[in-house]
């Protein structure tokens, strides 16, 4: 995610700052028609660095969130079945919220869980995970939040509950030591 971040923001960097120093020499050269082509791509480097900005940011929030709950919690649970459910509205044929429930093997079913994976894929592709219905291994509590890992695809996966207040009477109800992990952890609140 970083190397993709950071090579995208120089590319769409140089596509914004330099394409008009070479307008001008083009110009300057007698190649009136330069600005034609240069200004598309001014415009497409500054809404790329925007949004390449924007998908570092939410990596970086997502990062953390995952590495503070690997320091408190181990993948110590292979979730076996996960049913999708796609948000009722959808952005070019994507939900804009992610769902899912995980079902363990001895029957036990999650609350709803908004996910955010990492890496994200591209909007053209499939935005689940690749194999994810083949089951993922999950740590953390997924009353607070979990880290999803999907062996096959390599994916992590940061999730928590959709309705984050609907589930709060199962936080509150929470034995002591469950609770001081997910404090520890900070995953005690909303991070999605």
């Amino acid at each position: 995610v970083w190397w993709v971040g950071t090579r995208n923001t120089v590319v769409y960097g140089l596509m914004a700052f330099a394409t008009p120093a070479i307008d001008q020499a083009a110009k300057h050269a007698g190649m009136g028609w330069a600005p034609v082509v240069g200004t598309p791509l001014i415009l497409i480097g500054i809404f790329g660095i925007i949004g390449t900005l924007r998908s570092i940011f939410a990596a970086v929030f997502i990062t953390r969130g995952c590495s503070r709950t690997l320091a408190h919690y181990s993948f110590d649970t292979f979730i076996p079945q996960v049913t999708k459910v796609d948000g009722a509205e959808a952005t070019k044929g994507r939900p804009k919220n992610m769902t899912l429930t995980l079902h363990t093997a001895d029957g036990h079913e999650s609350p709803l869980m908004r996910i955010n994976p990492l890496p994200r894929r591209g909007p053209w592709r499939n935005p689940w995970p690749e194999d994810i219905d083949n089951g993922l291994y999950i740590a953390g509590d997924p009353h607070f939040a979990v880290v999803g890992y999907v062996p096959s695809s390599g994916v992590f996966l940061f999730m928590q509950p959709e309705d984050w207040d609907g589930t709060a009477d199962e936080r509150r109800q929470a034995d002591p030591e469950r609770a001081r992990r997910a404090a520890d952890a900070e995953i005690n609140q909303r991070i999605l």
